[in-house]
């Protein structure tokens, strides 16, 4: 048996984090003395210490590791979990790599004694009339993290139902104001078939602009519409909607296309 400070030189884990394993059920020592408090380990439970400061690396939570722990260490919950975490951490990966590259951007346009908002004058604008379509949706009150489960609920809705798409996939947001955890939003697909499980949308007039990007800059396709529609004189007349070009599937996200639309009338 160990000494907690046998333990904790060996196993390169404070006292104070093994004092804290022990009160949370998480690692508890094989024998404490009673009299003295004194906790020891068995060299066994080394293999334990160094599965949880695995897990923690790959930013389990210390809720996580006690449920992987009280499976003992079953290993098809270990994978599903550690599967998980390689997408998490794959995804804020690119996340971060998308910030770099951003960041280098911006310096480049701050050395060019540019303005770091200037980029927003690329941004065109256009004015286009959209044409009426006979859509299929799904409309939900929901989290926008949600939209790519509601999307692949609508295709599955198109495969089943036999529909053959005649355009891209559209988002059509009905809310007043920006909840992303509570929003109205309806997702579309254009069809050729017209039935009682499809609707007309007619044609309207619209602010457009076209935005290549990730996701999270698509606020800026949106404050450059609103701006150009107020310097037009136009007035905005019902929600806006975006089309998307690309899968963001099978597309880096620095290469996503997203026609954003506002309807509009003088």
């Amino acid at each position: 048996m160990l000494s907690i400070g046998d333990f904790s030189k060996v196993s390169q884990v404070s006292p104070k984090t093994l004092r804290y394993y022990d009160e949370i059920d998480l690692l508890k020592p094989s024998y404490t003395d009673v009299s003295s408090g004194y906790r020891y380990y068995d060299v066994s439970q080394l293999e334990t210490i160094l599965l949880i400061k695995r897990l923690k690396e790959y930013t389990f939570s210390l809720e996580e590791i006690n449920q992987v722990l009280k499976s003992d260490q079953d290993q098809a919950l270990l994978h599903q979990t550690i599967t998980q975490k390689e997408k998490e951490i794959t995804a804020k990966m690119q996340h971060y790599s998308l910030l770099l590259n951003r960041l280098a951007n911006d310096l480049t346009t701050l050395e060019k004694g540019k303005k770091l908002m200037s980029y927003l004058n690329e941004i065109e604008v256009k004015l286009t009339e959209v044409p009426e379509m006979n859509v299929l949706s799904i409309r939900k009150q929901m989290n926008v993290k949600e939209t790519g489960t509601l999307l692949a609920e609508l295709f599955s809705r198109v495969n089943t139902g036999n529909f053959t798409p005649s355009g891209p996939p559209m988002t059509v947001y009905h809310s007043p104001d920006f909840d992303p955890e509570n929003t109205d939003m309806e997702i579309a697909v254009p069809v050729i078939e017209q039935t009682k499980d499809t609707q007309i949308k007619p044609s309207c007039l619209c602010a457009f602009s076209t935005y290549v990007g990730p996701y999270t800059g698509l606020d800026s396709a949106y404050s450059n519409l609103i701006k150009w529609i107020e310097e037009q004189g136009y007035k905005m007349v019902g929600v806006p909607f975006e089309i998307y070009q690309t899968d963001p599937n099978s597309t880096p996200p620095e290469k996503n296309v997203v026609d954003v639309y506002f309807p509009v009338e003088v």
